[in-house]
Parts: C-alpha cells; sequence; structure tokens
C-alpha cells in the first residue's frame, strides 16, 4: 500500500506522546484519589479515561486517513475523471499524488490558462483603447475609432478585472491547500490534543481538532472529487485559449498613435481585423462563467462540506460552540 505524507513527518509520535502524558496525569490523579479517598476526584479521573480515549481514537482516524484514505480517494479521483472525460484533472496527475497535490497541480494548470486570457485581452485593449479616445475621418468616412470600439474597450477591462479577481482567489485556494497539507496535522492537532487535556480549554480543543481533520482531509479530498465529476469544459476552453494567444491580431506589430497618418493607419488595420476580434470576444463572454464555476463554486462546495464535519464533529471532540461564541461576545 502506497503512503502519503500530507504533512511534516513526525505528527503522529509527537500527538501520542500528548495522548500517552495525559493518560499518565489522569492515572496519577485517579492514584492520589484513591489513596486519600477523595470520591469526587476519583469520579472526575474516571470520566477522563473516556476523553483519553478518544484522543487515541482520534489519531488512528487521522493516521488511517492520511495513509489508506488519500490512496482511496486518490484512486477514485482518477477513475470518476477518466470516466467523466475530464482530461484537464487527468492531465495534472501523476503517480503517487495525494489529493492535495493533486489540486495544486489542477490550480496551477487553470490559473495558467487564466493568465494566458487576461493577457489577451490585455494586447486587445492595448491596440483598441486609444483609438477609442479619438476620431478619425479618412477619404470621407469615420474609420473605426471613437464610439464604436468603447464597448469593446469596456468589456475587456471588466474581463481584466474579473480575472484579477479569480487569479487572486486560486492564489488562497492553492495557500490553503498548503495550509491544510503543512500545518493542520503538525502543529494544530496536537496542540488541540494538549487542549482537550484540560477540562477548561476542552471546548476549544475539541474545536482545533474538528478543525484540523476537516482541512486536512475533508477539503481536499471533497475538492478533487468535485473537480472529478465536472465535465472536459476547462481542458477544452484552455485549449483554446492558447490557440487563441498563438493568433492574436497583429500581436508582432508595436501600434504607432503619435502622428495622424499612424492613427489612420492603425485604424484601418484594426478594422480588417474585427471579424477576428469579434469571435474572441465571443469566446471569452462563453469561457468566463466557466471561469467562474471553477473559481467560485468547486471551493464553495467543498468548504460547505467542511464547515458542515467541523460543525457536527467538534461537539464529538468536547467543543461547545454556542459556549465558544458567547465567551467571545463577552471578550469583545
Amino acid at each position: 500500500m502506497m503512503a502519503f505524507d500530507l504533512t511534516s513527518s513526525g505528527w503522529i509520535g509527537v500527538s501520542v506522546l500528548v495522548a500517552l502524558v495525559s493518560l499518565f496525569i489522569t492515572v496519577l490523579l485517579h492514584m492520589l484519589a484513591q489513596a486519600f479517598s477523595l470520591q469526587s476526584l476519583g469520579m472526575w479521573a474516571k470520566s477522563e479515561y473516556a476523553q483519553v480515549a478518544v484522543s487515541f481514537l482520534i489519531i488512528f482516524f487521522a493516521a488511517v486517513m492520511q495513509s489508506a484514505g488519500a490512496e482511496v480517494v486518490s484512486q477514485v479521483t482518477a477513475e470518476v475523471a477518466a470516466a467523466s472525460g475530464n482530461m484537464m484533472l487527468t492531465s495534472s496527475m501523476s503517480a503517487n499524488m495525494d489529493p492535495v497535490e493533486i489540486a495544486k497541480a489542477y490550480i496551477n494548470k487553470i490559473t495558467g490558462c487564466q493568465i494566458t486570457l487576461y493577457k489577451i485581452a490585455y494586447w486587445l485593449n492595448f491596440i483598441m483603447e486609444p483609438l477609442s479616445k479619438i476620431s478619425l475621418e479618412a477619404m470621407g468616412f469615420e474609420g473605426i475609432t471613437g464610439g464604436a470600439l468603447s464597448g469593446y474597450v469596456s468589456f475587456f477591462h471588466y474581463v481584466m478585472n474579473n480575472l484579477t479577481y479569480v487569479i487572486l482567489f486560486n492564489y488562497v485556494q492553492y495557500s490553503v491547500l498548503l495550509l491544510s497539507k503543512y500545518s493542520m496535522l503538525y502543529p494544530i492537532l496536537p496542540i488541540g490534543l494538549v487542549l482537550r487535556a484540560f477540562a477548561p480549554t476542552r471546548g476549544v480543543g475539541g474545536l482545533m481538532v474538528a478543525f484540523a481533520l476537516g482541512f486536512a482531509f475533508v477539503f481536499p479530498f471533497t475538492y478533487v472529487l468535485v473537480v472529478a465529476i465536472t465535465p472536459n469544459t476547462t481542458y477544452t476552453m484552455c485549449n483554446e485559449i492558447t490557440l487563441t494567444a498563438g493568433d492574436l491580431p497583429q500581436k508582432d506589430e508595436q501600434p504607432c498613435y503619435n502622428s495622424k497618418a499612424g492613427t489612420r493607419e492603425q485604424s484601418f488595420r484594426l478594422k480588417s481585423n474585427m471579424q477576428k476580434i469579434s469571435g474572441i470576444v465571443g469566446f471569452m463572454q462563453n469561457a468566463i462563467g466557466i471561469i467562474f464555476l471553477q473559481a467560485v463554486i468547486y471551493p464553495l462546495v467543498s468548504l460547505i462540506m467542511t464547515f458542515t464535519f467541523i460543525r457536527q464533529t467538534s461537539s464529538l471532540f468536547g467543543a461547545d460552540l454556542a459556549e465558544i461564541g458567547r465567551g467571545l461576545i463577552k471578550i469583545i
């Protein structure tokens, strides 16, 4: 069986050590209660054995999910992606990749497509916007300038602004995945187990444990599975973007607007390419919807499932979210 390294090595040893120390303290208190006939302390110590057992079960669950769980999810993702024809995700996968690495590779690919689309919009806007600010008359008729281009310029501004936010959001997703891989099982989980060992901080500790498990496993697992079941639209879109970038109108020219003759020449060149530019605009209109679906809806579904997991399991680990919320309100 393949073992996937989702976090820094040694988290299991640290977590087990925390649980053993908690068990040792509980045994000492139980012995103290027996020696001095402290009935209330003895009853409390007996109830703490259950909390220690829960800590060991949490560590066991996380270790199983790290190895077998990650392997199963990766295999299911590969099979589902192949069945649904999701070539973008399939091309992002390689042998022995865990779900976090698969998600990171996928995000890198789609972000590269979005950056290329941004460059296309930037170039078209670059050659159009100067002409949209002026109006020419050449040989008795008006060239492609002024108000005829203002709609295109506004659309390219809209595309570039939205792509900026989408690309930024992709980097946020990428950072969350890095946090999931390198911070959740170590040190967040051991800290949560330490806090669970003490009754006054058990609520916060239980919440930290649920948070660590949710973002270490639920978020990356559900993200790659949600992406896997989607059709092949992203791969097709990225191919179209690559082809469009290689055949941009006037891509090897340096437009000159510092003379009336140069401006007029640029106006007529642009007019000859308007059919191609209109086709690119139509493609961008369709691509924006797919991009927003990938950048917003997919991670939103994963986050909803992750926070649902945290909400439902935190109480099992000893957290009282209502009490924590009231305490935070009092502090504020």
